[in-house]
């Protein structure tokens, strides 16, 4: 008997140890230690210091919500337009001829939105490329040939190019391999009398065309452009960080050529000379004056490719690319860097990767093999 109690006993202390949640294998849970509450400290017998308050960290103010671009103020010239329509259709680029004798015939190039000027041909003379985005131009020439640069800028900007031929070389690649229309003189319109027009009959003044001709060969061609690029940062006041006033800028190009900007404080931007003359365009009978002279330092490299019967090469310019910049309006000047790309327009940047605002109106870019070529006071 005293032994099957014993055993109901052992039983029994196993049950409460099975329903206190102590299963086999797994450890007895550790309790949970209790605090014992500190004895309240005396009361002090003097009063202390105020104590020094903390200075709290205060909150980065957020920067100010930028301005949005009004819907009818251009991309390239930071100017009101009537039609806002007119901001979203492609630009149109025109290649002008710029030696001695197609300076004389410039006409139409004060009412770019922006002009390139580039070195060509055996590092011997320059080009000019002029770009139609918010404005337009009854007659824009002497129309002459494309050369390599064409390919990068029309890429960068997007939009449509209008020239008379080019070398075999550059002539194929605009026609079947890259991704922007280009309307030749030479094959699109050989009588010149449908997109083009003849004024004369030296090869080097002789051919004009219109931007309504250009866009109207596009509609012919059923060529509809989906067009939105960015542009470039404008504003009436002038940026902060200039390098101090310089009012004349000196630009050696090759044979001749070499052109001088002049700012005029009356005019409000800088007045044109090349080969020692002022330069006029009749399309106003006004001085070509730029609001904005950008210099931009890009790579050249002289090709293999013949571009004329003399046999000089053509030479061929990294504009999608980056290299050193040198803005100047309002007669002074900021120092930089440009960036651009296949896909997208150059971007003017000073200290800090900040985009310089370039005033509103018209942009001339000149391209140079290094800003040390280069001269301004």
């Amino acid at each position: 008997m005293l032994q099957r109690i014993t055993q109901s006993l052992l039983l029994f202390t196993l049950a409460v140890l099975l329903l206190g949640g102590c299963s086999a294998g797994e450890p007895a849970p550790t309790a949970t230690p209790t605090k014992t509450p500190m004895a309240a400290a005396a009361a002090p017998t003097t009063v202390p210091d105020t104590p020094t308050p903390v200075q709290l960290a205060t909150a980065t103010p957020l920067p100010p919500t930028p301005t949005p671009t009004p819907s009818n103020v251009a991309r390239f010239t930071g100017l009101p337009v009537d039609d806002p329509a007119s901001l979203t259709r492609p630009p149109v680029f025109i290649c002008v001829n710029n030696d001695p004798a197609g300076r004389s015939a410039h006409w139409g190039l004060s009412q770019a939105d922006m002009v390139y000027e580039y070195i060509v041909d055996g590092f011997s003379l320059t080009r000019i490329t002029a770009m139609f985005q918010s404005r337009d131009a009854d007659r824009v020439g002497p129309v002459r040939s494309a050369r390599f640069p064409n390919i990068w800028m029309v890429q960068m900007y997007g939009g449509a190019l209008a020239c008379s031929g080019g070398s075999d070389h550059i002539r194929y690649l605009l026609k079947n391999e890259v991704g922007f229309p280009y309307l030749d003189a030479d094959i699109d319109d050989p009588s010149n009398t449908v997109y083009f027009q003849n004024l004369g009959t030296d090869y080097r003044t002789r051919l004009q065309v219109s931007t309504e001709g250009v866009r109207r060969w596009l509609t012919d061609q059923g060529i509809t452009l989906q067009w939105d690029k960015p542009g470039f940062a404008f504003s009436d006041v002038p940026p902060a960080g200039d390098a101090g006033p310089n009012t004349v800028i000196s630009i050696p190009y090759p044979g001749g050529n070499s052109v001088e900007w002049q700012y005029d404080a009356g005019l409000g931007g800088y007045i044109r000379f090349q080969g020692g003359e002022q330069q006029f365009d009749p399309a106003t009978n006004q001085p070509i004056v730029a609001q904005n002279v950008i210099v931009v330092a890009a790579e050249h490299i002289l090709t293999d490719i013949v571009e004329d019967s003399l046999g000089t090469t053509g030479v061929d310019i990294k504009l999608n690319a980056f290299g050193d910049l040198r803005v100047f309006r309002d007669g002074k000047l900021w120092e930089g860097t440009w960036r651009a790309s296949e896909d997208g327009p150059p971007r003017w940047l000073g200290a800090g990767e900040v985009p310089i605002n370039l005033k509103p109106g018209q942009s001339w870019v000149q391209v140079v093999q290094a800003i040390t070529d280069i001269g301004y006071q």
